[in-house]
């Protein structure tokens, strides 16, 4: 019972397997792991048993009297039975992850649906109250202002001078609300433009996913940029510092532990060499958002990027992270390991769809990254706070790779969130915490990425390399 105190204190874990196909919690699946693991040692043993019965020189003539081995006999009926029951109730438990998996799927097929109705519907109403102009750069953009306010305000307290409860902004219920309402916004834009909704449900989210967010942000860069916001520009690379000692990572909880904070005026992202020169590995970790203006700067972690990236466009962030992977010296058929928190997530999946590197692995922490297209083959773990708004800024999903395992998590399930701070499930010291439960965790396919980690990297001792990026020229200046 201790145990099961335990998990509700520190927040269960819910794994998905392939997209939605099973969703359970990590207890489910690994007791059903037991129970396969049972299954196949009792038919061990039952053949067992029934061998040694048929040493006996006797067997052959128990057919015509009693059992010369009643014991083994009896041993063997119990094992059967044993066998039998392990096997059936992990294949009950596993068709409960798989009926769960598809009724959460049914469920955010119908929220999708339902929320680009009224997202539709809304914009069709602003446009036959002529608010704004059908067509106008203004108009097109309004449903990405939304997303970059979501931005802009997921690190500050207070709106308008009014306090923001912490609770509100940790609530799992509002948390899948801006996933729907970020995913609808596509719809609203629609709307004003006067498109049917038929073009929605073909090709939106609940459909074949060829518009929605992005295309969102793509319509706020437009108009934005011709303001002077959101201006990207080129960036450089340097080292900072000289290489250090590292040792290859074993799991998500180095992983997390390595990915530099977001700290202005510090590195954005570390890169350890393993191996040899004829033979290299290496690992990349990417560091999350550092500025939340508008207006850009120096600084190529920052809202610019965050909006450049969600529109599938070059971000800074993304630029930076690729010229210190070249300027690092990682050639195209090295194996390589990413991970990245919040912004860096989102940077980790691009660069793993990069067709530059030789992506094998991905880890990502509390990233709005679900709609960008991890290659087949490519391990990827995803870890997300239920209570963590940003990860609904990449909207929803019905299309995802089997290669990805999405672990979830409440982090304020069973307490309250800290006073003063506005997204405390977002931070990563908190993913780091997750992580290490990740890490003890027995069940088989998080066992599998850590084998997968440790398959690229290897052993053996290797050196560690911080890299700042930097964008130029800095401002409005740079269009």
């Amino acid at each position: 019972m201790s145990s099961l105190n335990d998990n509700r204190t520190r927040g269960e874990l819910v794994i998905s397997v392939g997209g939605t196909t099973i969703v359970a919690t990590e207890v489910l699946l690994v007791q059903s792991q037991f129970l396969f693991s049972m299954h196949n040692e009792a038919m061990n043993w039952n053949t067992r048993a029934n061998r040694i019965r048929q040493m006996d020189p006797a067997a052959a003539f128990s057919w015509f009297g009693p059992d010369p081995s009643p014991d083994l006999f009896h041993a063997a009926l119990v094992l059967d039975r044993l066998q039998h029951s392990c096997q059936h109730l992990a294949q009950c438990l596993v068709a409960a992850a798989e009926r769960y998996g598809y009724a959460e799927r049914v469920a955010q097929q119908m929220a999708l649906t339902h929320g680009a109705q009224l997202g539709h519907d809304l914009g069709q109403f602003l446009r036959s109250a002529l608010i704004f102009g059908a067509g106008t750069p203004l108009a097109a953009a309004l449903p990405g202002l939304f997303v970059a306010g979501l931005l802009g305000k997921s690190t500050g307290g207070s709106a308008d001078g009014v306090a923001i409860d912490p609770r509100l902004l940790t609530n799992p219920s509002l948390v899948s609300l801006v996933r729907v309402a970020v995913s609808s916004l596509d719809d609203v834009g629609a709307g004003l433009a006067g498109m049917p909704r038929s073009v929605g449900v073909m090709f939106g989210d609940e459909g074949l996913g060829m518009i929605g967010v992005s295309s969102t942000a793509l319509g706020l860069l437009a108009a934005a940029r011709s303001g002077g916001l959101f201006t990207e520009g080129s960036v450089n690379v340097a080292a900072v510092g000289a290489p250090v000692h590292a040792t290859p990572p074993t799991g998500a909880g180095d992983l997390a532990e390595r990915i530099p904070k977001a700290v202005a005026g510090q590195p954005q992202v570390r890169i350890e060499n393993y191996g040899t020169s004829e033979r290299s590995s290496w690992a990349v970790y990417i560091g999350g958002t550092v500025d939340w203006n508008a207006v850009a700067t120096t600084e190529p972690w920052d809202l610019t990027a965050n909006v450049t990236a969600i529109a599938k466009q070059n971000a800074g962030s993304f630029s930076a992270v690729i010229d210190a992977m070249k300027a690092a010296g990682i050639a195209p058929s090295d194996p390589v390991v990413v991970a990245g928190h919040s912004q860096g997530g989102l940077v980790a999946t691009q660069v793993a769809a990069y067709n530059r590197f030789n992506v094998q692995a991905v880890a990502t922490f509390g990233a709005p990254e679900s709609r960008v297209p991890v290659p087949h083959g490519v391990a990827t773990l995803t870890v997300e706070h239920t209570d963590d708004v940003v990860t609904a800024l990449g909207g929803a999903s019905l299309v995802d790779s089997d290669d990805r395992v999405t672990v979830r998590r409440e982090v304020f399930a069973a307490m309250a969130p800290p006073v003063g701070e506005t997204l405390p499930a977002h931070h990563l010291d908190r993913y780091r915490e997750t992580a290490l439960l990740i890490d003890t965790s027995p069940e088989t396919n998080l066992q599998e990425f850590r084998n997968t980690v440790t398959g690229v990297l290897g052993s053996d001792p290797g050196e560690a390399v911080l890299w700042r990026g930097t964008r130029l020229p800095p401002g409005p200046s740079s269009q």
